[in-house]
């Protein structure tokens, strides 16, 4: 043990005490074995100095590597090759070593080098609580809820049903803050600490699995999905994000949209994903302070400006379904919805072989050619804003009592004319037609029919994967873009909805549909060959390969 320590401080804040003794790991050399890149000792050290100072650190060591690397980063090390710490008397092991430190320092604080996870801003948040509270000790502490176990006899019913909890209140040893004084007091000496709740989860590496636990959560990184969703855009936007943040559980995951999107936010609100709601002209500010590894953009056409001033910030910019001026700048920009290019740019994949549909599908089970039509599906997407759906089943509605066919009606979330639509469908006496809002599972109707007249979305796509073949009806001119519904792909397109033209359009289409198992079958045959369940998991790897070597 040195025989003086010199005090480098300024007198504000504690010593940092990290007693790194290899005698005592968890397993062999833990403290010079990297996690994450950096190993646990200089991972301690880095925290403290970023916390307080490199003059208010001091490494207490039985070993000469871990004594080297605090000259080399300019710590005290406090270096006895004879120590060993007693879990019996953890103190008074380490009183002889740090009892000098009380000449030059009021506080010290105790910190553990097997608390990787801690911050260095939770360390000076809890220096300040001690210091406000004119405490003599400091320890941290989690609060969580647990059922205590009982040994005794209690009735059935409790012990199978009750789901109560209790909370209850553990300390910690991540580290500890005390008066240099209390080092010169006699054994037995009491004192009543004051408890610091942790803001978040901390683990102690005790054994491999802890390590393992502790590389994954460190190699954690933040991803802010930014989503529109109103009636003129529909909820696709919201669907694909929400797909893709389901995929995604190695990251920490945040959605924003702007007060415009009230369709995004009611529908986000029912997950348990953080969910920042802003005024248009300040949520660019709101996700630059969110201070996100990467940004994923579901909001149409993005402008230069906006991923520059983001990409300037070292934020990592996806972009999804863009035709802006932003494309060519996100580090990857992604439109599944486009099957040939409209503009050059290396960074940009498009086409179908990067769409994916939602989970729901993975297990669906896509149909079989059927000679005889027995259900029609209308769905014109999340919102409709142009009422298409009551418009077309009044079209049809004729035709499919006379022949039987029964009619499955969809909308969503932000469908604008619920009660009127519901009226009109429990007036309907002559044939039958269901109505169905906002379902989660909307994989599950078209299971049951063999023909659907929708937009031409996401929903194109996902009939193509059940084998649908389909009348596709634009809601506007962006949509109309989308090749995907051709015939090619066994789609019968009919361009924007125009009224009665569109409307005797439609009900000729559909009647050949029903009528001619010929050209039905030549269009469900273009299907058979079409999956979109693999998909996901291609755009997933290629937007989180942008984050390998993220500091």
């Amino acid at each position: 043990m040195p025989e003086a320590l010199k005090d480098m401080g300024d007198g504000h804040g504690p010593a940092v005490v990290i007693p790194a003794v290899k005698k005592n790991v968890a397993f062999p050399d833990d403290l010079v074995k990297k996690l994450s890149g950096t190993s646990l000792i200089q991972r301690a050290i880095d925290i403290a100095a970023q916390a307080f100072s490199v003059s208010r650190t001091y490494v207490l060591t039985d070993s000469e590597e871990i004594d080297l690397i605090c000259r080399r980063n300019n710590v005290t090390c406090l270096y006895d090759r004879a120590l060993r710490l007693d879990p019996e008397n953890y103190l008074g092991s380490i009183r002889p070593y740090i009892l000098p430190l009380a000449v030059d320092w009021q506080d010290i604080m105790i910190l553990s080098p097997y608390v990787p996870l801690i911050k260095a801003n939770e360390l000076r948040e809890a220096y300040r609580h001690y210091h406000d509270r004119g405490a003599e000790l400091l320890v941290p502490v989690n609060r969580d809820l647990h059922r205590p176990y009982a040994p005794w006899k209690r009735e059935v019913h409790h012990m199978l049903y009750d789901v109560a909890e209790t909370e209850l209140a553990t300390e910690l040893r991540a580290f500890s803050i005390f008066k240099s004084r209390l080092l010169e007091e006699p054994a037995g000496y009491l004192v009543e600490p004051v408890a610091y709740q942790l803001s978040g989860r901390m683990i102690e590496v005790r054994g491999y699995e802890d390590w393992w636990l502790c590389e994954k959560l460190l190699n954690r990184r933040r991803i802010v999905f930014r989503v529109i969703g109103h009636r003129t855009v529909g909820m696709g936007h919201i669907y694909r994000c929400l797909a893709l943040a389901h995929e995604i559980t190695d990251h920490e995951i945040r959605f924003v949209c702007d007060t415009r999107s009230s369709v995004a936010a009611n529908k986000l609100a029912g997950y348990d994903y953080w969910l920042g709601v802003y005024e248009p002209d300040e949520i660019e500010d709101a996700i630059i302070s969110l201070e996100p590894d990467l940004l994923i953009n579901d909001m149409l056409d993005t402008s230069r400006e906006y991923v520059r001033r983001l990409r300037d910030r070292g934020i990592r910019v996806v972009n999804l379904e863009d035709l802006g001026t932003g494309a060519v700048e996100a580090d990857l920009t992604i439109n599944d919805l486009f099957d040939e290019p409209l503009f050059e740019g290396g960074n940009i994949l498009w086409g179908n072989y990067w769409f994916f549909v939602r989970d729901e599908f993975s297990d669906a089970r896509p149909h079989r050619f059927k000679n005889k039509v027995s259900r029609l599906l209308i769905a014109f997407g999340g919102t409709d804003p142009g009422d298409l759906t009551r418009k077309i089943l009044r079209a049809v509605l004729p035709y499919c009592a006379q022949q039987e066919v029964a009619v499955d009606v969809v909308t969503g979330e932000g469908y604008g004319h619920i009660e009127e639509l519901e009226r009109e469908v429990a007036g309907i006496r002559d044939a039958e037609v269901t109505y169905t809002y906002a379902t989660g599972i909307i994989s599950d109707i078209m299971e049951r029919t063999e023909i659907a007249i929708c937009s031409n979305g996401r929903t194109v796509y996902e009939l193509a994967h059940m084998n649908i073949p389909a009348i596709v009806l634009s809601h506007n001119n962006r949509e109309k873009t989308h090749c995907f519904a051709c015939d090619e792909n066994g789609f019968v397109p009919q361009g924007m909805y125009e009224g009665e033209r569109s409307d005797r359009a439609v009900s000729d289409a559909l009647k050949r549909l029903v009528e001619d198992t010929g050209h039905r079958r030549r269009l469900f045959a273009k299907q058979q060959h079409i999956n979109f369940a693999r998909n996901k998991g291609k755009v997933v790897r290629r937007i989180l390969s942008l984050l390998r070597g993220a500091p």
